[in-house]
């Protein structure tokens, strides 16, 4: 189930908010993408890796979120920090994006769909502008290709000369992380998706001061 617009007048994460107004509560890291990128499914899979947070169960069938939608994504037994915290924003929200860049966050998850080869341009011109806003700088960002279990889905090397990754990475060392993956697939046939939300407990632990301790490699609950 995707969230969004609640049935209490299109109200952004239950509160009392319209769903393109940021709330008070702080975020980890926003969960961004274009229509059809993948989000929605991405943020249920990643619930999944580290054992099941309370909400609904998982499903490949996603709807289209309209709004905002708040969740927790359990870390690794050992981890400093228990959870991180992801805001998803919808895709249809994309002019309003820029009302979350300037909230306390830690870092961005953008998600591009790999096999979509029309939406590249648009994908990568939202990822530059993430890249390049001022308000996010030096936070890092994390690209991630969705929808590698597609057979249609574009190479790396196709990825890599159609959005500029190498010279992205060039130009945002130690900033900019690239993931492939599925979220379709189980955690355990994909370790990308375990090594995003190790990246993302890595990040939260540095923030925090916590960062002799590595979510890496513990065993998963």
């Amino acid at each position: 189930m995707s969230g969004g617009a609640s049935k209490n007048g299109g109200m952004c994460c239950g509160s009392n908010l319209p769903a393109n107004s940021p709330t008070g509560d702080a975020d980890d890291f926003l969960l961004l993408g274009l229509q059809g990128s993948g989000k929605t499914l991405l943020g249920q899979r990643l619930r999944t890796v580290y054992g099941r947070c309370p909400g609904p169960p998982f499903r490949v069938v996603t709807t289209e979120t309209h709004g905002c939608q708040d969740f927790r994504v359990p870390t690794a037994r050992g981890c400093p920090v228990r959870d991180v915290k992801i805001r998803e924003c919808g895709g249809s929200m994309q002019p309003l994006w820029r009302n979350w860049y300037s909230r306390p966050i830690r870092g961005v998850v953008f998600a591009l769909d790999a096999s979509d080869a029309a939406a590249l341009a648009g994908a990568a011109v939202e990822l530059y502008e993430v890249l390049q806003r001022p308000d996010l700088s030096p936070k890092p960002v994390c690209l991630v290709l969705t929808k590698a279990d597609l057979p249609v889905t574009l190479s790396r090397a196709e990825l890599d000369l159609t959005l500029g990754l190498a010279e992205l990475e060039r130009l945002y060392p130690g900033r900019l992380r690239v993931a492939e993956l599925s979220s379709v697939l189980p955690p355990e046939e994909c370790p990308a998706l375990g090594a995003l939300v190790d990246w993302m407990a890595g990040v939260k632990a540095r923030d925090l001061g916590l960062e002799g301790r590595d979510a890496a490699g513990k065993q998963r609950r």
